[in-house]
């Protein structure tokens, strides 16, 4: 088993676990640490060459640390967010435990760390009797909390993800503030973590937000999302730093798009008049959905442009919802974002604490 493990949870979505995994990882490898990974349980984002479920973040952590395994052994459980109770209906819930324990010890031999990289929120998993916290004590991992600090209800979410780990008897090691904006960064030193630091909780770093971390191109998002390219294939290499939602008047829409930079716009295929705003106002790339053809007389404009149009068989509010999960995606060929990402951990984060070095050692 391994001398060290640390479980990287959050309370909810896209609080930037796996960038934190990541910056952890090449920080370790960079040591020298013989560091291994596990994703007891992921979500399905893609498939695939067999058409089988796969959870990127995994894929991209077994490249990262060049591990000679094949992804499901690192991500031994990998569930559709919209089918996992008829998944696992007919599954016998010991043998799921079973094996995730396998998976631990396969992950730990003869490793100095691993790192565990949880689900989207400490919950997911109950069902099959695997929340985070029962995970973290099987394993004998130290549990630690990653959490976008977007309002004050940061520290209710924080308390309340402390009671439910302690309810398990989990080793808690801290939390992480993250993705923190230039203009709540002193409230977040100055007013969140006293606060949390009189519960008993240890902030263990505060993490500025970096927006270049989550920039991507048109054409990894089409990549994941799949659709149709009807227009503007020429702009493929554009970047999206941005999503809105084109569901207001074309002149409220005008202004709205102008604020935002690089941004990637989401509307039905039906609203002709939202779809020539965004191309006169020169958006990166527009996503029509629900498999609603807009007016031929839309494509030259947007290949005069070079703004792609791409065509997706899904409503809106699942549009927005894959894409977010793309966004902030490192993928193992992004070493600018990798190096990035380690350079913000190094400088922001306590991780000579994490990871157990220097005069934290034991």
């Amino acid at each position: 088993m391994s001398k060290r493990a640390i479980y990287i949870a959050s309370t909810k979505e896209l609080s930037g676990k796996s960038i934190i995994t990541i910056a952890l990882a090449r920080i370790s490898r960079d040591l020298g640490k013989n560091a291994g990974y596990l994703k007891p349980i992921g979500l399905q984002y893609s498939v695939n060459e067999k058409g089988e479920p796969r959870d990127e973040d995994a894929e991209t952590m077994r490249k990262i640390l060049n591990l000679k395994v094949n992804t499901p052994q690192v991500c031994p459980f990998v569930v559709h967010r919209e089918k996992m109770l008829e998944q696992f209906m007919k599954v016998d819930l010991q043998e799921i435990s079973q094996k995730i324990l396998t998976a631990y010890r396969d992950a730990s031999e003869e490793k100095d760390l691993v790192l565990i990289e949880g689900p989207p929120s400490l919950s997911v998993g109950s069902f099959i009797g695997c929340p985070v916290p029962k995970l973290a004590t099987d394993f004998g991992a130290k549990i630690l909390l990653v959490e976008k600090y977007e309002n004050d209800l940061v520290v209710d979410n924080i308390l309340q993800a402390l009671d439910y780990i302690s309810k398990w008897k989990s080793s808690f090691l801290g939390v992480i503030l993250n993705q923190v904006s230039s203009t709540k960064m002193q409230k977040a030193k100055n007013v969140i973590k006293p606060t949390l630091e009189k519960s008993g909780i240890n902030v263990i770093g505060i993490i500025p937000e970096d927006k270049t971390l989550s920039v991507l191109t048109v054409k990894e998002i089409y990549d994941a999302i799949g659709g149709k390219i009807l227009a503007g294939k020429d702009g493929m290499d554009r970047t999206v730093q941005t999503v809105l939602i084109g569901a207001m008047t074309p002149e409220s829409a005008a202004g709205y798009f102008r604020k935002a930079k690089d941004d990637l716009v989401i509307t039905g295929g039906d609203r002709t008049d939202i779809i020539f705003t965004a191309l006169e106002v020169g958006v990166s790339a527009l996503i029509l959905t629900g498999n609603l053809y807009p007016s031929v007389k839309i494509f030259p404009r947007a290949d005069d442009l070079k703004i792609p149009i791409i065509l997706v068989p899904f409503d809106t509010y699942t549009t927005l919802q894959m894409v977010q999960k793309i966004i902030g995606r490192i993928k193992p060929t992004d070493e600018e974002r990798i190096k990035k990402a380690t350079r913000l951990v190094k400088e922001n984060v306590d991780w000579k604490q994490i990871l157990q070095i220097g005069s934290h050692s034991n």
